[in-house]
């Protein structure tokens, strides 16, 4: 225990010794990866969509993308200029500790010019660890596929997370056992490696030894640097979750006391924020150069001379003028950091729309209320003011359009029958409420001439069309329904399939279409769609003005508590889409009462607010 603490005093010795230049080479590297990351994202995006023929890609498209042979390979290749990034910055990082050690200190400009010159050697070295960790990792990843595809794959996905039955525990106990091996085998190898890095920098050992020199020289003290870099790993945690929950508790308790003046509330939160990004930049540039520091405690060149052009004359000034901070320069700082909180706080005010005209769709019906996509369901939510029914579509064997969100009956019912083998007797006998409650045993799967029925005059209906691989003639047979009970007016057409978007669009041009959408690459605004509904985490201000400009509607799915939706109304989306359609209108009718003070402090309650403990659902998937 003496030595541990020993070694952490010695960590954090140099680290605080060298904190500015570890800082400044974070700030460095983060925009570095920046710089890197984000044109590679866009030029892997654009190649998707020039191969795809299209402006945008949606959720399956891009998973479809990321299960080919190209888009493993791209995932590989982001993984690895990630892991490049962060062996760049660690070398960096230990310059500057070697530098420490020996009471001598770099600039910045210094380190980046000594990694610089030993780029051909890190990129090597980054390679060759890339591969070794793929080696590692590939075959128990694919076990942990193959278990999946074994276990829990005859049956709808929502039935398994939903029901969670044994074959369920016994696919999360496996995989969980191969990722658990995973994990030990690379903390093993990634502990026989950590010397890897600073013998390439500084033992004048090349990129294909290193690992098995680092092997060499760790043996016999493997479980005391496990140890370490499991403590570390921990303080790091602990630093983080403190001080990140200390400004959100000052948020807690200082918002409250200035809400009556929006000068003041604008300020303090432009503050907040800015304090909450420091922070973060702070957190990850010490658990940086922590790490760095506690792996060159265990690196000893070996009698090995320093290199002579580890410091400099212009170096030693270097760093003088890092340490001037006179109360002048401390004054200006804080001036600044007022000005850029007014800003920020004032941007936030003005991305506040107050607009109060939004539309309620009611995700399957009531389904907070009713079993969902029922009869019953859709009944509760007219009688509790939605807009709008959303509802799922699919064909059934003997072709009818029914109303289905799984593939299967099993989290309904606990009936393995596909809804395109079920015969309409058979769907007859399947009872889609008890598990609800027992209320609804009555409750039978709908068609959508019945739910287009019920609906007349009263709300408008959502139609998803919903797709398995089982679909014959799904989109022509949904029109006819719609032609054929007078619905057309009254009616939406989305799907997360944009190429039956765009049949929709050929078949009844004039119809409303829109893209159900998680996930997207590109500017989902340009699509042919006249709205969008989109999950709360794609949503932005910048994402609904987009596709306001495009003259597309914006709807966010699925919205159950009142902070998230009133929070999704400030940014400007045109309805929700939600399980509790009457809590929505409640929302409505208590944000026209608010004061724009007011409605600035729902915005950001979800980050300095106490949060909503919301009912539990059966499912979050569209």
């Amino acid at each position: 225990m003496n030595h541990i603490s020993s070694i952490w005093s010695q960590v954090y010795r140099r680290t605080a010794r060298s904190w500015r230049q570890i800082l400044l080479i974070h700030l460095v590297f983060t925009g570095l990866s920046v710089i890197l990351f984000a044109p590679l994202i866009g030029f892997v995006g654009r190649l998707l969509l020039k191969f795809s023929g299209q402006t945008a890609l949606a959720d399956q498209d891009i998973a479809y993308f990321l299960l080919s042979p190209i888009g493993l390979v791209a995932l590989i290749i982001f993984a690895a200029l990630l892991i490049a990034i962060l062996a760049f910055e660690q070398a960096a990082i230990m310059r500057i500790t070697l530098g420490a050690k020996h009471d001598k200190r770099n600039s910045p400009i210094d380190v980046l010019l000594y990694i610089a010159a030993r780029a051909h050697k890190l990129w090597l070295f980054t390679a060759r660890l890339v591969i070794r960790i793929l080696i590692l990792t590939l075959p128990l990843l694919a076990t942990a596929a193959l278990i999946a595809r074994f276990l829990i794959t005859d049956y709808d996905i929502n039935f398994y997370l939903t029901e969670k039955p044994p074959e369920f525990w016994t696919a999360v106990i496996l995989i969980g056992a191969v990722l658990f091996i995973l994990l030990v085998i690379l903390g093993r190898k990634l502990t026989q490696w950590c010397l890897a890095l600073p013998l390439v920098l500084f033992g004048d050992v090349s990129p294909a030894d290193s690992f098995a020199e680092s092997e060499r020289i760790t043996l016999g003290q493997r479980k005391e640097i496990f140890a370490l870099l499991l403590i570390w790993m921990g303080l790091s945690l602990v630093l983080g979750l403190g001080i990140l929950g200390t400004i959100k508790l000052i948020g807690n308790m200082s918002i409250p006391a200035v809400s009556g003046s929006l000068p003041l509330t604008v300020i303090l939160l432009g503050a907040l924020a800015a304090l909450w990004a420091v922070a973060n930049v702070l957190i990850t540039a010490f658990t940086s150069g922590s790490f760095a520091n506690l792996l060159m405690v265990f690196y000893a060149p070996s009698g090995q001379a320093l290199e002579a052009d580890l410091v400099d004359q212009h170096e030693v000034e270097a760093n003088r003028f890092l340490q001037r901070f006179k109360p002048k320069t401390i004054t200006t700082a804080i001036l600044l950091g007022t000005i850029v909180a007014g800003v920020a706080g004032i941007w936030l005010v003005n991305g506040i729309p107050t607009n109060n005209d939004v539309l309620i769709a009611a995700h399957r019906g009531a389904a907070g209320k009713s079993p969902e996509n029922t009869l019953a369901a859709f009944q509760q939510a007219i009688d509790d003011q939605t807009d709008w029914i959303e509802l799922d579509v699919q064909e059934n064997a003997d072709g009818d359009i029914v109303v289905m969100h799984d593939s299967d009956f099993m989290k309904l019912a606990g009936k393995p029958v596909k809804i395109w083998d079920a015969t309409k007797a058979d769907l007859e006998g399947i009872d889609i409420g008890s598990w609800y409650s027992a209320a609804f045993s009555s409750e039978r799967v709908p068609t959508l001439k019945q739910v287009l029925e019920l609906a007349r005059d009263k709300a408008g209906v959502v139609i998803e069309l919903k797709y398995y691989g089982h679909d014959e003639n799904l989109e022509q047979r949904v029109i006819d329904i719609v032609e054929e009970t007078d619905m057309v007016n009254n009616i939406a057409i989305m799907s997360l399939k944009y190429k039956a978007i765009k049949k929709i669009r050929v078949l009844r041009p004039d119809w409303t279409v829109g893209l159900l959408s998680a996930t997207a690459i590109g500017d989902l605004s340009q699509l042919d769609t006249d709205f969008l509904a989109v999950a709360m985490g794609m949503v932005s201000s910048g994402f609904v003005r987009r596709a306001h400009a495009a003259g597309k509607r914006v709807y966010v799915w699925t919205v159950n508590d009142p902070l998230s939706m009133s929070r999704m109304i400030s940014l400007g989306v045109d309805g929700v889409i939600t399980d509790e359609p009457e809590m929505a209108r409640r929302v409505l009718s208590e944000r026209a009462q608010l004061s724009t003070v007011e409605r600035l402090l729902v915005h950001v309650a979800q980050l300095f607010g106490e949060p909503y403990i919301p009912n539990q659902y059966r499912d979050n998937s569209p």
